[in-house]
This record gives structure tokens, C-alpha cells and sequence, in this order.
């Protein structure tokens, strides 16, 4: 058994990182709702895992790790979202047998997105109650701040849009640009239902839960008007898999 000096500072902080790990563990497990053994791995360390053909690139993104750190002492609920997003789309990815570049852009996306929150603020990320008009104008910045903040890095240009383009909706009513139909990236498509799905199904205190059926149901509901049809579909029929 490991002894642990009490005065020694680096054994404490290895010991809480192993409880935090651990703790991450049991909520990926959770988020997968089966009962199963799950070993920790950071929405991080699996972009390590896809990006095999430029190394280069886990270092651009390494910055914005710290950003979605800060998002995430702010907010725990979009940090948590971010990892959620990002196994939705892993899962959806698989199923649609996309290539490895284009799932690579897709994974990358989903753990980029909500980047420009940074820009809200707190009162507005944690409200109790239903946005405001002017928290709502605010809060729709976000997709765009957060396509302005990814422009920055070498080699994701490829990943602007469908972040950019996360929040539109198929027939043309989303933000921030009213784009429509197929004028929407198709990767941003799928993020668009992987986020709205995570939305439905996990509690904000102004907005009542869905079970997954009944977000399925919602899904269904909205195809061909929030939601590309195929994916909407495709989407279902991958997670009902699992």
C-alpha cells in the first residue's frame, strides 16, 4: 500500500487527482445509463486518441483546455455538457462509419463549442429562472465568440464552421445566421442534435428533464424543422444501440 506523508504536498494532490478521476469515471458510467466498469479517460486525453495524423495540433489545443477550465469553475453544467456532447457524437460518428478525418473534425467541434461562454456571464450561464430577453441576445453571442476564439489556432479552420453553425436549424429558423437545409455543414448537423439531445435529457433548473424516450420523442417531433431528417434518425437509431 502507498504511504502517504501528510506534509507532502504532491501526495495530496495525486491523491485528490485520483478521486477526481475516479469521480469522472462513475459519471461517464452514469452517462452511458448501463451498469458497467468504466476507466477514467478526460474528453482531453481521448482527443489524444483520434489525433494521429498531426501531432502538431494537440498542442495548438492545449490552451484551450485552460478556458474550458475556467468555463468549468464558473459553470459546472457546460463542462459536464462538453463531455456528454463529445460521447454523443463519438457514438453517432461510429455509427455513420464516418472517415477518420471528417469524425476527427466532428470530436473536435463537440469539445469546442460552447468555448465562447467564456464571454457570458455567470448570472446569465447559472440563472434559476428563464432567460431574459437581453440574457437570451447574450447568450446566442456564444457560438459565434466561440468560432472567433477556434480561427485563432492553426489547423482548425476546418472545425469553424460547424461550430459556427451548431445553433441552426434545418429550415432556417436557428442562429446565428438563419442558414438552412443542407446550406448547414453537415458535421454541424449532427452537433446540433447531439447538443439539443444532451439539453433535453439533463436538469437546468429552469427547464424540466426528459427521459431519453421522451427526448427521442421530441427529436422525432422536430425533424425536417430543428433537425436534419437522415441524422435526426440516424441519431436515434445509434443510441437505442447502445
Amino acid at each position: 500500500m502507498a504511504h502517504y506523508d501528510r506534509t507532502d504536498g504532491s501526495n495530496i494532490a495525486r491523491l485528490f487527482n485520483i478521486i477526481e478521476n475516479a469521480d469522472m469515471a462513475l459519471y461517464r458510467a452514469k452517462f452511458l445509463r448501463r451498469n458497467k466498469v468504466e476507466v477514467y479517460s478526460s474528453v482531453f486525453e481521448q482527443v489524444k486518441e483520434i489525433n494521429d495524423v498531426d501531432t502538431n495540433l494537440l498542442e495548438d489545443i492545449k490552451p484551450l483546455k485552460t478556458l474550458i477550465t475556467v468555463i468549468n469553475s464558473r459553470d459546472i453544467y457546460t463542462y459536464k455538457h462538453v463531455e456528454r456532447v463529445f460521447n454523443y457524437c463519438n457514438i453517432i460518428a461510429d455509427y455513420l462509419k464516418l472517415s477518420l478525418e471528417d469524425k476527427k473534425l466532428l470530436l473536435y467541434a463537440a469539445y469546442l463549442h460552447d468555448l465562447g461562454k467564456i464571454n457570458v456571464s455567470k448570472e446569465t450561464l447559472i440563472s434559476s429562472s428563464k432567460l431574459t430577453q437581453d440574457q437570451w441576445e447574450e447568450l446566442k453571442k456564444h457560438p459565434q465568440d466561440s468560432a472567433d476564439i477556434i480561427k485563432q489556432i492553426n489547423g482548425f479552420e476546418n472545425v469553424v464552421p460547424i461550430v459556427l453553425q451548431h445553433h441552426e436549424k434545418y429550415d432556417g429558423t436557428g442562429y446565428p445566421y438563419g442558414l438552412k437545409g443542407e446550406s448547414i455543414s453537415f458535421l454541424a448537423r449532427i452537433l446540433t442534435v447531439a447538443d439539443s439531445f444532451d439539453a433535453m435529457t439533463n436538469q437546468r433548473t429552469y427547464q424540466k428533464i426528459k427521459t431519453f424516450d421522451e427526448a427521442f420523442e421530441e427529436i422525432e417531433r422536430c425533424k425536417g424543422t430543428h433537425f436534419d431528417p437522415y441524422i435526426a434518425e440516424k441519431f436515434i437509431e445509434a443510441l437505442k444501440r447502445i
